[in-house]
């Protein structure tokens, strides 16, 4: 039973670490390293995170985490958005979301 209760408590952390790298640090050092806006826009925003997003539900799914585990990663990518990307930025933490819940919903788990 214990080695139930640590795979869970280590799911969790690994999905709050790479949720919070994804979302809040990365924006931040792509911003530092003076990358092009087009490049942010097509590489971060488009095809990593909305991958990032579906893989997020599917673990969420798949390890039996809570609900909520939904809301994370969108709300620390609307806080990195925030602080260092432009402001029609913000409106792809919806699209994260929306993601997140179709491949939660749609995983076989």
């Amino acid at each position: 039973m214990k080695k139930i209760a640590n795979l869970e408590i280590s799911a969790h952390w690994r999905y709050v670490l790479f949720a919070f790298l994804s979302g809040i640090v990365l924006p931040i050092v792509l911003k530092l390293c003076h990358t092009p806006s087009v490049m942010i826009v097509l590489w971060l925003l488009i095809v990593f995170n909305s991958l990032a997003s579906y893989t997020f539900g599917n673990l969420i799914k798949s390890n039996g985490l809570h609900f909520m585990f939904l809301f994370l990663f969108p709300v620390l990518y609307l806080i990195g958005a925030i602080i260092i990307l432009p402001h029609y930025a913000n409106y792809f933490a919806i699209v994260y979301f929306c993601i997140e819940i179709l491949s939660y919903n749609l995983s076989n788990s």
